[in-house]
């Protein structure tokens, strides 16, 4: 229950009863009762006004919902952001059915999750009918980088301003909610046994290499060196990422943070290049993994990889999906922040230690591209492998997981 009003100026006069973007919202003296934020949200982003009285604001506070419809899309983070609100939503309306529409990858995230009554694949040939069906749709892409008013919050206290529902008192129900069952548990346990890793005594530390976009990456470089410092004093470390598999794909890099990746099938064993940043000469036979190093990079899918999170004793990882789930699953977290503040990203963690890179120009709040003045980016540079080894430390002395509770028992 919305009012809108599309300004002359840009729509010019428009007949009675006359669709817009929606056969669901008709404008007549361009004015028109929209019944969802849904479609409220598009034609405001389109240039419609949102005018709606008090009055009208106060009865929707009143009603009851009994379909609901909730859209997120985007990377795995930012669609987990949406899980509190549903949660919240579903105190608030009992009775009501709950469905959620994400992208296809995304959809393994909602299995088990107890709010929520089913998730389908967000498609459009079934979400016109989804939309139509439902008392409230709601759809908040945008939150972290279109809408202006949300940029400056966490996306999960900006969600629940824009959902008007009030914001929860306890960080847990700020926090996504996600299931890892027990089969699975036991499934990641096996994996990590074969690799000559016991979970009930091993310290475990699990390293994310990638974020969703080149901008937010931490050095390879500085990875593999604290990767050798973890290995040299007994801990156990595992490599995870979504996309990157590593096979035919190398990295020439160097301890300054200088890096250049490369594709081929064959590779000279004795190739010698020189750092063009600090003009140190590297060769090729440094390009392997370090002994004892489990990389389960682009051999996990999205429930295997929260089951192994699940295990491990700290999780260290740029701001991105996986620290989400990290967090999310109150497993000890090092986020690393260059472009964004972790101050509108990790408001509600517990366990947790963000490390920034400081530099004149972080945070620049920018997404989806590489970092005009190189990559990797400048602000993630600036975080040394020692900040990163301190906040483990930190984190492994803080919050000591016991066999307990790490291993899945039925």
């Amino acid at each position: 229950m919305y009012l809108l009003y599309a300004p002359e100026k840009k729509f010019g006069q428009i007949p009675p009863k006359t669709p817009l973007i929606s056969e669901e919202v008709c404008f007549t003296n361009n004015v028109a009762f929209c019944p969802k934020y849904f479609w409220k949200k598009y034609h405001v982003v389109q240039g419609c006004r949102d005018i709606t009285p008090g009055w009208m604001k106060r009865m929707r506070r009143r009603r009851v919902l009994r379909n609901i419809l909730i859209r997120t899309s985007g990377g795995i983070g930012d669609v987990m952001w949406c899980m509190p609100f549903a949660k919240a939503l579903r105190e608030k309306y009992p009775k009501s059915k709950i469905l959620v529409a994400t992208d296809e990858r995304a959809m393994p995230i909602f299995a088990g999750v107890p709010y929520i009554d089913s998730c389908v694949r967000d498609e459009y040939w079934n979400l016109q009918s989804l939309i139509r069906g439902a008392d409230e749709v709601f759809e908040f892409g945008g939150v972290a980088t279109i809408i202006k008013e949300a940029i400056r919050l966490d996306p999960i206290e900006a969600i629940f301003k824009i959902g008007e529902l009030p914001l929860p008192n306890n960080k847990k129900d700020c926090r996504p909610m996600i299931v890892v069952t027990i089969d699975e548990g036991k499934k990641a346990e096996a994996v990590l046994r074969r690799e000559s890793i016991d979970p009930a005594k091993d310290k475990i530390i699990a390293i994310a290499l990638e974020s969703s976009t080149p901008n937010r990456n931490w050095p390879y470089a500085f990875t593999r060196i604290l990767t050798e410092g973890l290995l040299s004093e007994g801990k156990k470390v595992i490599w995870l990422s979504e996309k990157q598999d590593f096979q035919n794909t190398y990295f020439l890099f160097c301890e300054c943070g200088w890096e250049f990746t490369i594709s081929t099938k064959t590779v000279p064993s004795k190739l010698t290049y020189k750092c063009p940043q600090c003009g140190k000469e590297n060769t090729i036979e440094q390009l392997s993994n370090p002994s004892g190093l489990v990389n389960l990079c682009g051999r996990t899918n999205i429930r295997e990889v929260m089951s192994i999170i699940a295990l491990s004793d700290v999780f260290v990882g740029p701001n991105s999906g996986l620290m989400v789930i990290a967090a999310s699953l109150e497993i000890p977290t090092v986020g690393l922040f260059g472009a964004f503040n972790p101050k509108t990203r990790a408001k509600f963690y517990e366990k947790f230690i963000a490390v920034s890179g400081k530099v004149p120009c972080a945070p620049c709040g920018a997404h989806w591209t590489e970092c005009e003045k190189g990559h990797p980016a400048p602000c993630m540079k600036a975080i040394s492998p020692d900040e990163v080894y301190n906040a483990i430390d930190k984190l492994l002395t803080r919050y000591p997981r016991q066999a307990l509770g790490k291993l899945p028992i039925e």
